[in-house]
């Protein structure tokens, strides 16, 4: 039944506390006993004038009192004109307008908190008369389960904690045996108030050899006539008359705990460094490459050319730069576009070969490349192997050739990250010049991508 009908119909047969003539046969009027409201919901503060209907003119204020003030709550003057509440209870009260005429100048509170308990005036005004009544009202709350915790022993005896908290007023807190009846070992309790205004409540408690050890931990909350219990079955090993054992066995149990948890956060860390610290490194070794970065221009003559070994040979068809690269550090980018199976590299032109135009299968050992194929990495040089399976986000690759150092890497550009990377030559004569080269697949060849002006680091 919605509150307001309920008020309505209940008022008739309550008892009222405080009542006073408005006028003609008119009273105000409100219960007797105290109203009571639950922390988070809502609360009806009843207040009914006798004589109705109520002239148009009129007003109603509702005021908190407390300790030592007034509190202003809500207020109506039949014009719509309200006095400011108090910021604690802005938004929080309500009137029921339709029902005026009926007198009912009732207060919805929402959201009820701890800080609402206390004394409520309801005044109403009209033909020059002002009348007064007072509603009491009372929270409470239902916290969280109690929780048992069981305590290191000491000297003969063992002891336990029970816990809870979100109460309101201060429960009770008891423990029982198996019975349900109080045990008579003393204990000590403590509460805390919350910054929202509700009790934490522990209480202690130590039992000796020999005592029940079946043992109900019970939060009582008085005022709503509610409770909440935990139980707990204590096995007798952990009695230390019947253990002595045990207090080494925790001790030596805790103290390898706490070992292994410090190492295992020595070796977390030293492996996120190695991993920062390899990341880092790999990315300032892509910059360093870029920024050699040199023009490369392809021939448009395909030409065959032998990437596979003796036991497998490979012929792919290839497009070889014009131009020979200088001597040092050079760096150039290649996009792969759609392209699945690719392959890229560089072809030395030593004494012995006839020069960039003549290349053929026969120079297969002059050539070393990283070739995509059937989703996985080969490197060829001197013979093909097997790198690892290819990155689906894999999509432009930056080619770095350090003639001094005699070493060829490739690097995914997109995440800054070396791919793979071999050593050229191998003890053979180190004259001779590079060419690059760039494979001619089904979706088209493979593009030559310009780089921005390296910035030197």
């Amino acid at each position: 039944m919605d509150s307001r009908l309920w008020w309505l119909a209940v008022l008739p047969v309550l008892a009222f506390r405080r009542g006073s003539h408005l006028a003609a046969g008119g009273f105000l009027s409100a219960p007797k006993t105290s109203v009571l409201g639950i922390i988070g919901d809502r609360v009806l503060l009843p207040c009914q004038v006798g004589s109705v209907p109520i002239p148009e003119d009129f007003s109603i204020r509702w005021t908190f009192h407390g300790q030592s003030q007034r509190i202003p709550v809500s207020s109506y003057d039949g014009k719509d004109r309200r006095e400011e509440p108090d910021e604690r209870y802005q938004g929080r009260a309500e009137f029921f307008h339709r029902d005026f005429r009926a007198g009912n100048v009732s207060l919805l509170l929402r959201n009820v908190q701890s800080s609402d308990q206390g004394s409520y005036s309801c005044e109403v005004s009209f033909q020059d008369v002002s009348r007064e009544v007072l509603v009491e009202l009372e929270v409470a709350a239902i916290g969280e389960a109690p929780s048992v915790i069981l305590r290191s022993p000491e000297k003969q005896d063992l002891g336990l904690s029970c816990r809870a908290s979100g109460w309101f007023p201060r429960p009770e807190l008891l423990w029982l045996d198996r019975h349900g009846k109080v045990r008579r070992e003393s204990m000590t309790t403590t509460a805390t108030v919350t910054p929202g205004g509700l009790f934490s409540v522990e209480a202690s408690l130590r039992i000796q050899p020999g005592s029940d050890l079946e043992i109900s931990c019970r939060i009582l909350n008085r005022r709503l006539s509610a409770s909440r219990e935990s139980r707990i079955r204590i096995h007798d090993v952990f009695l230390p008359s019947i253990s002595q054992w045990l207090r080494i066995f925790l001790a030596v149990l805790f103290l390898n705990m706490a070992l292994i948890s410090v190492v295992f956060c020595q070796i977390r860390a030293k492996i996120q460094f190695k991993k920062r610290f390899g990341q880092m490194k790999a990315e300032l070794d892509f910059w360093e490459a870029r920024s050699h970065a040199v023009p490369v221009a392809l021939d448009p003559e395909a030409r065959p050319l032998d990437l596979g070994d003796a036991q497998d040979p490979l012929q792919v068809p290839v497009l070889v730069a014009r131009d020979a690269l200088g001597a040092g550090k050079c760096y150039w980018e290649v996009e792969l576009g759609r392209e699945r199976d690719w392959a890229l590299g560089v072809l030395r032109d030593g004494p012995s070969l006839a020069g960039p135009h003549s290349w053929d299968s026969r120079h297969s050992r002059h050539c070393w490349a990283l070739r995509a194929s059937q989703g996985q990495l080969f490197s060829s040089g001197s013979g093909s192997r097997l790198l690892r399976e290819q990155s689906r986000g894999l999509s432009a690759l930056g080619v770095f050739l350090d003639s001094e150092e005699e070493r060829l890497e490739f690097y995914d550009v997109e995440q800054r990250d070396l791919v793979a990377g071999m050593s050229l030559g191998a003890g053979e004569d180190p004259s001779g010049k590079f060419f690059p080269f760039v494979s001619q697949g089904e979706e088209g060849t493979l593009r030559i991508r310009s780089v921005p002006m390296p910035v030197p680091l």
